[in-house]
């Protein structure tokens, strides 16, 4: 039989129609017998009403609790019920059950914080019931009653993990302080779950975060605002799981996005450029640890880890290049170019990564290929004029970054060394050739004439060519000067935006795309598309569209020509792209916007 009765700050759920009229029935001597007024049956099922709530959490600072009673003695059982005023105790809801069978369905139905149990009852018994709440309700914490008689029970309920018992007949000044510890061992047990669940919360979102929180890290690398010492590079690569210690190698990759053969806004570029940097993921890391990230300059990169001395087997990871370069073509229709650099430490990731942009601004005519940078950057030094000239590339990477005094330094350095060693005439003419060649190419990729920039005279003057000595000084003297005219004439990257401006307003009427921009002013096109979005804030594409319909909208209103024509006169050949691209870029219909201007005219 359960009973439905309520007493100040808590309630006790009822059972059937009849069991709490049978209730009502005791209601008198129960009062009688414990001394407590007990409440009307209106407010009896108002509290019951209440009961149904599984839980209330946190008022007034304290949890909220609910407490199982079980015993077969109804008197023993109301006892601890109403005869202890538990108000001063966070409990909200009190729950009774007379055998083991009633409580387990209460356990089911609730969720019970705290039992206070019987151990002696007919049928099964308390320890019975505990070994049910272990598996069923392990965070419920167990009271046992028992009797002098039977002391082995409390022995073996503590072995089973109760938290306390209380021999019988109950003290219940005793029983309530026991009920108090357990409390404050519930809320400790709690709040030690909230915190968990706090702390796996954040763990999620932290690994969730981890790639983009990978990427920023090398991005203040890459920007030379790394970590300083060895100490802190070892916490932060623990921080963000980089298999790496301070004293390991990175072996950076340069993705080249020149070209992408559909037309994509600035959004989809940008989508586009991440679902090509996955691919890298896929494609050229492979089963590599390593990161794929874009810089602060726009610059797509793939860094493959070498951890503990690893070495890069640089033959495999030049033909994973390869199989990228094609797949980017056949799937993502983008023409791209991959730039292996060499082995460096941490702290020279910076300066590799500028070499190899140097490489791609100067690979204007081989474009969806594999550049090996350590085999490119001997291709005007040794290789090809023997083993004591210097690389020329990396003499035209300083003369294209404006690093003459560096490039000085360099020329300096190897004419004093052949003045040492006595070379021959034959390589002064071999030096004599590769500086030309150097001076040329570094001109082309500036867009200025290399005999308005030095004396025609002086570039054929044989006689520089007698000693190392007067090689040097005509070798500094040409440094010096195409230093100061590449200064003059591209002080910034203006010169360059208003050239390409320049031209997209002459070529109106074609259809342009950013080869023919990048043939135009001499300029690698990916470098070239970077270039120009970072001064102007638009995409080579979106500055193009947007030029095509201002000068659609002047004609729209100053001349009385079909709209098709005036497509067709901007470089469209597809009327409806024209008219969707013009609604999304103006809000309305070419003749709608003609009809609303010419008005206004």
């Amino acid at each position: 039989m359960e009973f439905g009765t309520s007493f100040e700050g808590f309630a006790c759920c009822t059972g059937t129609r009849a069991e709490s009229c049978s209730a009502m029935r005791t209601r008198g001597e129960l009062s009688s017998k414990f001394g407590c007024p007990l409440p009307s049956s209106s407010r009896s099922a108002g509290m019951s009403r209440y009961c149904k709530k599984r839980r209330m959490i946190r008022k007034g600072g304290n949890v909220l609790l609910t407490m199982l009673v079980v015993d077969d003695e109804i008197y023993a059982l109301k006892g601890i019920t109403q005869g202890i005023d538990w108000s001063d105790l966070p409990i909200s809801v009190i729950l009774e059950a007379e055998n083991v069978d009633q409580a387990k369905r209460k356990l089911q139905e609730n969720k019970v914080d705290l039992v206070i149990s019987d151990i002696e009852m007919p049928g099964a018994n308390g320890i019975e019931l505990l070994r049910y709440i272990r598996e069923a309700a392990p965070a419920t914490l167990t009271v046992f009653l028992t009797g002098h008689a039977r002391f082995e029970y409390a022995q073996e309920a503590l072995q089973y993990g109760c938290f306390d018992y209380v021999l019988k007949p109950v003290d219940h000044d005793v029983l309530k302080e026991i009920v108090k510890r357990a409390i404050e061992e519930i809320e400790r047990r709690q709040e030690r779950q909230a915190f968990e669940e706090m702390l796996e919360k954040y763990r999620r979102h932290w690994k969730n975060q981890l790639p983009i929180l990978v990427e920023k890290f090398w991005q203040e690398v890459l920007a030379g605002r790394g970590p300083a010492g060895q100490d802190r590079l070892d916490r932060e690569f623990a921080m963000y799981d980089i298999p790496l210690s301070a004293g390991d190698r990175v072996l950076p990759v340069l993705l080249s996005i020149e070209q992408w053969d559909v037309e994509l806004d600035a959004r989809d570029e940008s989508i586009m450029e991440y679902a090509v940097r996955k691919a890298a993921a896929e494609i050229i890391l492979g089963d590599r640890k390593g990161a794929v990230l874009q810089d602060r300059n726009d610059v797509n990169l793939v860094l493959v880890y070498l951890p503990d001395g690893a070495l890069a087997d640089r033959d495999a990871l030049k033909t994973a290049c390869l199989q990228y370069v094609r797949a980017s073509n056949d799937y993502f229709h983008c023409r791209v170019s991959c730039y292996v650099g060499d082995t460096v430490r941490i702290g020279e990731i910076a300066g590799s990564v500028e070499r190899l942009s140097q490489l791609e601004r100067a690979n204007i005519s081989n474009p969806q290929t594999v550049v090996d940078g350590l085999e490119s950057g001997e291709a005007l030094g040794g290789s090809a004029a023997g083993p004591s000239l210097p690389s020329f590339m990396e003499w035209g990477i300083l003369l294209d970054n404006g690093s003459i005094d560096e490039l000085v330094l360099a020329v300096n350095e190897t004419l004093r060394r052949f003045q040492e060693e006595s070379v021959s005439r034959e390589t002064l003419e071999l030096f004599y050739f590769g500086f030309v060649h150097m001076l040329f190419q570094a001109a082309h990729r500036k867009g200025v004439s290399i005999y308005d920039a030095l004396a025609v005279q002086e570039m054929n003057d044989g006689q520089f060519a007698r000693t190392p000595l007067h090689m040097q000084a005509w070798a500094v003297k040409m440094v010096q000067k195409a230093g100061q005219a590449f200064q003059d004439r591209h002080r910034d990257a203006s010169a360059v935006i208003a050239k390409i401006q320049s031209f997209i307003q002459d070529n109106i009427h074609k259809e342009l795309g950013r080869d023919d921009i990048a043939g135009a002013v001499y300029r690698n096109p990916a470098y070239l598309s970077r270039m120009f979005r970072k001064e102007t804030g638009l995409s080579l594409t979106d500055y193009i569209a947007q030029a095509k319909i201002e000068r659609a909208k002047r004609l729209l209103i100053d001349t009385n020509d079909k709209v098709s024509h005036i497509a067709e006169g901007i470089g469209y050949t597809h009327f409806s792209y024209f008219a969707k691209l013009f609604k999304k870029m103006t809000g309305m219909t070419p003749q709608d916007y003609r009809k609303k201007h010419q008005t206004l005219h």
